[in-house]
């Protein structure tokens, strides 16, 4: 019997986001260097000349290490930057800034946006995951948007381990990730 049978989207997002801003941060930063450096081993990420990232919010997985690995091997990092209903990646580089955008999190000046390729890679953050990539965000429906949007780019989650269960209640709209990785899996 999965322990998720009969929950809510709402009821699991908040049971698992409890669970990881309980997580100290050691662990956070141990198991995003985990994670991080498993991405780089992936084709996705080899293959990827623009890399879509995001800045960490309440112990999410930190990307920081990957971030400066792409620079390093001449990919194009991008970050989210949210105008209303609307998301878009603007460039970020190594001289770039940061600035407080919506939700309280770091977003990139406004500069150069994205125009999405099939060499894109788009990791993602989320609240919870299936094993089968089914993907409960934070109710925004950001990612979901502009995937849907962009369906030529690749996808990739990244979570702590606690974040992926057996099984989701998934909707059509919901956009589901190419690869999940934790610190304990690739989910391919």
């Amino acid at each position: 019997m999965n322990e998720n049978t009969g929950k809510t989207k709402k009821e699991l997002r908040k049971e698992i986001l409890k669970q990881r801003t309980a997580l100290e941060a050691e662990k956070v930063a141990e198991t995003s260097a985990e994670i991080c450096h498993m991405i780089q081993a992936l084709n996705m990420y080899e293959d990827a000349e623009d890399l879509c990232l995001y800045m960490p919010i309440r112990n999410e997985v930190d990307l920081e290490i990957l971030r400066e690995a792409a620079w390093r091997d001449g990919k194009r990092v991008w970050l989210p930057k949210v105008f209303g209903e609307r998301m878009e990646f603007h460039f970020f580089g190594p001289e770039s800034s940061l600035e407080e955008g919506a939700y309280g999190i770091l977003e990139p000046e406004a500069g150069e946006v994205l125009e999405p390729g099939e060499a894109t890679l788009v990791v993602m953050p989320g609240a919870v995951f299936s094993k089968s990539h089914d993907r409960i965000g934070y109710g925004g429906g950001y990612y979901d948007r502009y995937l849907s949007e962009h369906p030529q780019c690749r996808t990739m989650a990244v979570c702590h381990d606690l974040q992926i269960v057996e099984e989701l209640p998934a909707e059509e709209h919901d956009i589901r990730p190419d690869a999940i990785v934790s610190e304990e899996r690739i989910l391919l």
